[in-house]
């Protein structure tokens, strides 16, 4: 997936770890780490699929990472998003230009994306996926602010209570209102799910230096103008940026 793409909107990742809890008054109890290793894929037009792995690696107290590669110059190079909610931050960890960009997440947001350790979720039983027992959700909503025109999405949604209801597999479909068109068919898929620890994937180089989504892009750019192009206008992303932003301590 292309960094500008992930730097504009990365919010969007949270739709695959979202937790869908069923609230309780009872303090929820530390969660036992673990990583989901992942694939997303989607139709292309030419009739062939398009992947991408990656894993999502989530620390004792509901804060959760995703992590993807993305390749230029022959190597694959790491890019981390780092969902901390003690402290309230989601920063991007960059590792082709070393960089990072820092985020504030605001409370509302926190209480929706953070997992919770309370043993039960939303939905209906629905077996097991990878050994683990899953629930199933469905929800359907309208997109209006489609450029290609609005439409009926339907996300689907296996939800794991062992942990803490972590979207195991995810489907989603955007279909036209106007002609009934398929505009987005996107499904993701859990290749495994290991109990381990998880601590290092929060780690953040202390050579990295902090940077506006812009100027990461026209760095990588210069880096790879072969593989990777000039973006033509970054103030949409920067000036969200900019907004959003908290400044490193």
């Amino acid at each position: 997936m292309k960094l500008k793409y992930r730097l504009a909107v990365v919010a969007l990742s949270t739709l695959v770890v979202s937790a869908y809890t069923v609230h309780s008054q009872i303090a929820p109890k530390p969660l036992t780490p673990f990583v989901v290793n992942s694939v997303m894929s989607s139709p292309l037009a030419n009739g062939k699929t398009q992947t991408e792995n990656f894993s999502t690696a989530v620390r004792y107290d509901g804060s959760w990472v995703e992590i993807r590669a993305v390749r230029a110059g022959g190597k694959n190079w790491q890019e981390r998003d780092i969902h901390d909610f003690n402290s309230a931050t989601l920063t991007v960890v960059e590792d082709m230009t070393k960089s990072t960009v820092t985020r504030v997440i605001v409370p509302r947001d926190i209480t929706k994306w953070r997992l919770l350790n309370t043993g039960s979720c939303e939905g209906k039983s629905s077996g097991q996926i990878l050994g683990h027992d899953v629930t199933y959700t469905e929800e359907t909503y309208q997109i209006t602010d489609n450029p290609q025109g609005q439409a009926t999405a339907v996300v689907k949604r296996w939800l794991a209570p062992d942990l803490a209801c972590f979207v195991l597999q995810d489907e989603t479909v955007w279909t036209r209102n106007s002609d009934g068109v398929l505009l987005v068919h996107t499904t993701i898929t859990p290749l495994s799910v290991t109990l381990e620890p998880t601590d290092q994937f929060f780690e953040i180089p202390t050579d990295y230096h902090e940077r506006a989504p812009g100027e990461v892009l026209r760095m990588q750019a210069s880096l790879y103008p072969n593989e990777i192009p000039m973006p033509a206008d970054t103030s949409g992303i920067d000036a969200s940026y900019e907004a959003a932003h908290a400044k490193p301590k």
